[in-house]
């Protein structure tokens, strides 16, 4: 089986119109590639850029820079080959369905767009679908205001997966639900990969999320890609002194020892954006700055097998600064 990527994005960049100045990029030069059977995490502060990211890998929002490709080949202006081999997922289940339709129908929706079978057709492999995912035709009879956020994430990932899309975009699946049906979602999610080989592309503000469900983790700061690798070194071995900052933000295990906080962000005026920083995007917060971080930006290199950090000064490789004790699922 190829390993080639289902969907990639190289060296992409997001502008938007500055009232002000010139173009501000929202996201600048991200390259990621999603393959067959693999999770890809995707985690960074709110405001970072990854919900721009999904939605240029979407084909919904068009790139200032950099290129997306479909099994290798450029999408272009076009983005309708996108359509039926990429389908998103996405925060707010409730808001993404019809209110006055039942989950039963919104899920058979993409069927009857494209066209395929009859109605008593589609209804039976709508179930079908509501059926692996966790849903009882009861249920599935209801309409979304009518179940808990966990059964409308459910047939919002039944609808998502119903055509076989050869990848998934999941933006916050999980953040709107509750600790136990988080869980539970992505144990889902885990067994869907396993079933029906797609690619994903997993955002999230958690990295213990993250660790829990990705195969490969790349941690963006203002837009920039700051840290990427296998999950296992991004959650024991961070690189990058923002990783190790997301690290300490982790709630602490009420049982367990006090954690002492590794390093801590220095404190910066609220009107910096890194993203209009000549340099480091995190220079004006990073505990670690010197010169030279102000004045270009650091290239991702690597530091490990597949193990990439954009840094002029990383962290150490198995120091109490870089290691974390994360359990990885």
């Amino acid at each position: 089986m190829s390993n080639d990527p289902v969907l990639e994005l190289r060296g992409g960049s997001v502008s938007v119109r500055s009232a002000s100045g010139p173009p501000l990029e929202l996201v600048t030069d991200v390259s990621l590639a999603l393959h067959r059977e693999e999770i890809l995490g995707l985690v960074g502060e709110s405001g970072c850029g990854k919900s721009t990211t999904a939605r240029a890998l979407l084909g919904l929002l068009p790139l200032s820079a950099g290129t997306l490709l479909l099994h290798g080949s450029p999408v272009g202006q076009n983005p309708q080959p996108l359509r039926a081999c990429v389908q998103a997922i996405f925060q707010n289940p409730v808001a993404s369905f019809n209110p006055k339709r039942s989950l039963l129908d919104s899920v058979a929706e993409p069927l009857r767009v494209r066209g395929q079978g009859n109605r008593a057709e589609r209804e039976r492999l709508a179930l079908a679908e509501l059926d692996r995912v966790g849903l009882s035709e009861h249920v599935s009879r209801l309409r979304p205001r009518e179940v808990s956020g966990g059964q409308c994430q459910r047939a919002a990932i039944a609808r998502a997966t119903i055509l076989r899309p050869e990848a998934l975009i999941c933006d916050e699946p999980v953040s709107a639900l509750d600790v136990s049906i988080q869980a539970q979602i992505i144990e889902l999610l885990a067994e869907l990969r396993r079933e029906l080989g797609i690619a994903m592309l997993f955002i999230s503000h958690d990295l213990s999320v993250v660790a829990a469900l990705c195969d490969r983790t790349a941690v963006m700061y203002a837009g920039r890609i700051t840290e990427q690798g296998p999950t296992l070194a991004i959650a024991r071995d961070a690189r990058h002194p923002y990783t190790a900052i997301l690290h300490d933000c982790e709630p602490a295990d009420p049982a367990g020892p006090v954690v002492t906080p590794r390093l801590q962000m220095v404190e910066a005026s609220e009107d910096v954006d890194g993203r209009e920083l000549p340099g480091c995007r995190f220079a004006a917060v990073c505990p670690r700055v010197t010169g030279e971080c102000s004045t270009s930006p650091p290239q991702l290199e690597e530091v490990g097998a597949g193990h990439e950090v954009a840094c002029y000064h990383p962290l150490a490789s198995g120091t109490p600064e870089a290691s974390h004790p994360v359990s990885v699922g």
